[in-house]
């Protein structure tokens, strides 16, 4: 992985990273290379069967090292740490990217200007730079 010099966007982007350099660095090669891993792979399960709701609220309460360790398990069984988001698209745009999903806009959209006459929409396809003079 490239290191930038650029923070990640949310708090949770920043953890997968640190769980995806753990995987490649060879430091968890693995499950049995996490600490304690017993625990954390029950952890995993409970949190991989419960409703994305849930699992999202307990992903925001635990501590970070428990979490990347949730995160390298992931990324061990899965090939990919972004498997307990695989099943609610509008939690992986909040929790790793920090946007927010277009639902979340309340259906608001950017009028479009109306064209009523030809000369308004000369002047429109000007602004655009169509070239129609």
């Amino acid at each position: 992985m490239i290191a930038t010099n650029t923070p990640p966007r949310t708090r949770l982007a920043g953890l997968v990273d640190r769980a995806r350099n753990l995987v490649a660095s060879g430091l968890c090669a693995r499950i049995s290379a996490v600490p304690d891993w017993t625990a954390r792979l029950d952890q995993y399960e409970d949190l991989a069967a419960a409703p994305a709701a849930d699992r999202r609220a307990a992903l925001a309460a635990l501590d970070d090292n428990t979490v990347v360790d949730l995160l390298v398990i992931s990324q061990l069984r899965h090939n990919t740490p972004f498997a307990l988001w695989a099943d609610t698209p509008t939690g992986y745009m909040e929790d790793i990217l920090g946007a927010r999903p277009r639902a979340a806009y309340n259906g608001a959209r950017h009028p479009s200007p109306a064209v009523t006459t030809r000369s308004e929409a000369k002047g429109l396809a000007t602004y655009r730079g169509s070239g129609t003079r």
